[in-house]
């Protein structure tokens, strides 16, 4: 969910709102069971009752699974009953308590059911007595899919104790499942039903002829279940269709288990398929490619969920690629659950972002140029090492530049925006940053202010971002007309693992890019300069740290970006100065006045970053200028009086002039300082003015060794004011007074 966050001075580029109404279920007096779970068999389920309310933009609930596992983590409830619950939102189970029913729509499937079958024998006997019937295969009495077909009492008799989940795999149930029989599968579906007769038919087609060679040529072949328990064929891959597990209810699609005792390695496995979904093909690819996964015997443990989950939708990706025919590209719809929270970790699996993670697997088996899709075999395979097994120093050795330069790589690539829309090329994948998605709190403009700070992500000033390892952050930042001068500050410059990379939108050019600005605090852009003028800036900061995984790195400081009305190209406008003046001895007395006027058009010639300050350079390069001397002398011995009036003029010279503006860059609020000056020959000035070989036409103020502070009465864009002060020495007193005008202006 994306947010909007508004500030009294800046605004967003553009807000799109959309204002509905929706129906809230408003479960009331619904009980929930929290405690242990042997209250649970029979135990009678209230009816909620029903409440209309209007809405505004109602917001999607979670997967169920992940409404369980907060409750859990709140202590609401205890481990094992999270994980009856999360059995009974496979099947959609009218035990789960109402409060807990998450947003199923696009789950998948799930490994609850395999994680209480590897689990059983460590479980207390009532949670055994509650999820047994869920971890036999519905095809034998006693399991959940023939309680809800036939009921609970009908099954009673069959019943054993939990001991052991084989111990209820005694009987098939008569007339509930009949098997379709191919060389490698026997896929099981209700008897008397010709759209499941159908559909068993495709599926076993599919498996048979398509999906089957095609990935076990890449991989390896499942193991066998000969001569186990809980199997009612023979070494032959079995595959149970039924019928919806509870009609309203969202559950699973489809789901991979594995037999009793075999753990979660190299382990012999069953599918079953529990409602339809819109590729069923697809559905049952992924679910193949899990019991491919099982056959591996990972040295380093069991695979993560999100690299099970990852790669099962990249096989679909695969299978399609070599198949030949249509694609239904179902695994590109996950792809946005994944985009959105890149900011998590990798292995982070909340909502359905396992899924969309796929895009990790489909990205290492492209980035080298070419299709090669035998790395994901390969590094299946290498976990097996028993010396150097661990999945991510695998996938580490056998990536070029590892994951430090395949990293931010992906994590550029993921945007799929020209001209670095490679995911279009390798698979049609036409989602793309800010059209199909974008991580929150995405689009800033700064303007309006002299100087305004944004902090990256929204964060509190002093709280910056902290990016998780192997998490990637995006934001992207619209620059306002009216700002003339940014800059970014990057707090993670050379830090290890840490890349910072930009795109810069510029108009009639679109994006371009990335810019590599990792090993620099500041990167400062002048508005004012066409090849520097940028509209929007999208920021992909990345963390490559795949030994831990756990933590997180905090940057050294406030992330942010700084705008600033302050012209960055040249000025132009008027100067002048004058000195006007008495001075006395004992022979007489001379009166003078020296005047300077100019119309400067002072142009950036150098940029200057010291730690957070920047200093902007000018020097004059068009204009003209006007001097004049004139004294009168009175010789108090003679009475006689002499005066002389010169004046002259020319082009101002570069050699003889310059602006210097700093802008802190640190602070909340601006502080800009300033200095100038200028000359002009005065070849033909009067004689008495023998010191005096160039006239001042700007002198911001000579008696300061500091620059001067910005005036705050001065205009956006406009450097205006005056100085004028008295001296007095032996016998002499004399006024200067210094006046100035100046506009910004842009480069043409």
């Amino acid at each position: 969910m994306s947010h909007t966050h508004f500030a009294p001075r800046f605004r967003l580029a553009w807000v799109a709102w959309a204002i509905g109404f929706g129906l809230l279920l408003w479960p009331a007096a619904a009980s929930a069971h929290t405690g242990d779970a042997s209250a649970w068999p029979g135990a009678p389920v209230s009816s909620p009752s029903t409440v209309f309310l209007p809405m505004i933009s109602r917001q999607r609930l979670p997967p169920t699974a992940d409404l369980i596992e907060r409750a859990r983590e709140r202590g609401e409830i205890n481990a094992e009953t999270a994980l009856i619950y999360k059995v009974f939102a496979v099947f959609g189970d009218a035990r789960l308590p109402p409060r807990l029913r998450g947003d199923d729509r696009d789950v998948l499937d799930s490994n609850a059911v395999a994680e209480a079958t590897q689990r059983f024998e460590t479980l207390t006997p009532a949670t055994r007595q509650t999820v047994v019937p869920f971890l036999i295969p519905p095809v034998y009495a006693g399991s959940w899919y023939d309680q809800r077909v036939h009921g609970a009492s009908a099954t009673a008799a069959t019943a054993q104790p939990a001991d052991h989940i084989s111990d209820r795999c005694n009987e098939v149930a008569q007339n509930l499942l009949i098997p379709l029989e191919t060389d490698h599968f026997v896929v099981w579906f209700p008897p008397n039903d010709n759209s499941f007769w159908q559909r068993a038919l495709a599926i076993s087609t599919n498996l048979e002829t398509r999906i089957y060679p095609i990935l076990t040529d890449l991989l390896r072949v499942p193991l066998s279940d000969a001569g186990l328990g809980c199997n009612p064929s023979d070494d032959r891959l079995d595959v149970y269709m039924v019928y919806d597990p509870l009609p309203g209810r969202e559950s699973a699609l489809a789901m991979v288990s594995t037999y009793p005792g075999k753990g979660c390695k190299a382990a012999p496995t069953y599918m079953q398929v529990l409602k339809q979904g819109s590729s069923e093909t697809n559905t049952v690819a992924h679910e193949f490619m899990h019991m491919l996964q099982y056959a591996y015997n990972p040295a380093a443990g069991c695979y993560d969920s999100w690299w099970m989950e990852s790669t099962a939708n990249w096989a679909i990706d695969y299978f399609e690629t070599m198949d030949g025919q249509p694609d239904a590209q179902s695994e590109q719809r996950y792809a946005k659950s994944y985009l959105e929270s890149a900011l998590l970790w990798l292995d982070d699996t909340t909502g359905i972002r396992e899924y969309g993670a796929y895009l990790w697997p489909f990205y290492l088996s492209h980035y080298t140029g070419s299709y090669h899709p035998e790395l994901i075999a390969q590094i299946l395979a290498a976990t097996e090492n028993a010396a150097n097994g661990d999945l991510y120093q695998v996938i580490n050795d056998r990536i070029t530049g590892g994951w430090e330069q395949r990293w931010p790589e992906f994590a550029l690539l993921n945007l799929n925006l020209p001209p670095n829309n490679r995911y279009e090329a390798w698979d049609n994948f036409q989602k793309r940053w800010l059209v199909d998605w974008r991580m929150a709190d995405a689009r800033v403009a700064l303007l309006d202010d002299p100087y305004w700070v944004h902090y990256l992500n929204a964060q509190p000033a002093g709280d910056p971002l902290a990016l998780p390892d192997l998490g990637i952050f995006y934001e992207e930042i619209a620059i306002a007309d009216d700002v003339r001068m940014w800059a970014f500050a990057n707090t993670f410059n050379n830090m290890p693992h840490m890349r910072v990379q930009a795109l810069l939108y510029r108009d009639g050019q679109g994006w371009q890019g990335p810019e590599d600005w990792s090993q620099r605090k500041w990167s400062l852009f002048c508005q004012d300069i066409p090849a520097e003028r940028v509209e929007r800036v999208l920021l992909i900061i990345s963390n490559s740290n795949w030994q831990r995984r756990t933590d997180r790195i905090a940057p050294n400081g406030d992330l942010r970006v700084v705008s600033s009305d302050l012209p960055c190209a040249g000025w132009r406008g008027t100067s002048s100065w004058q000195m006007v003046g008495q001075s006395v001895n004992a022979q007489g007395q001379v009166d003078y006045t020296l005047r300077g006027d100019a119309t400067p058009t002072f142009t950036l010639t150098r940029r200057i970053l010291a730690g957070d300050q920047v200093g902007l350079e000018f020097q004059p390069t068009a204009g003209n200028a006007t001097w004049l001397t004139a004294f009168t002398a009175l010789d108090f011995q003679t009475g006689h009086t002499t005066s002389c009036t010169q004046t002259g003029g020319g082009a101002l010279s570069a050699g003889l002039g310059g602006l210097f503006i700093t802008e802190d860059l640190s602070g909340e609020t601006m502080q800009r300082q300033f200095e100038a000056g200028g000359l002009i020959p005065a070849p033909e000035r009067c004689s008495v003015f023998t010191t005096w070989t160039h006239i001042p036409w700007l002198v911001t103020d000579i008696r300061d060794t500091a620059p001067r502070p910005w005036p705050t009465s001065a205009p956006h864009g406009r450097l205006q004011g005056s100085d004028s002060f008295t001296e007095v020495g032996d016998g002499t007193t004399d006024t200067t007074t210094s006046a100035w005008n100046l506009t910004g202006f842009a480069s043409p």
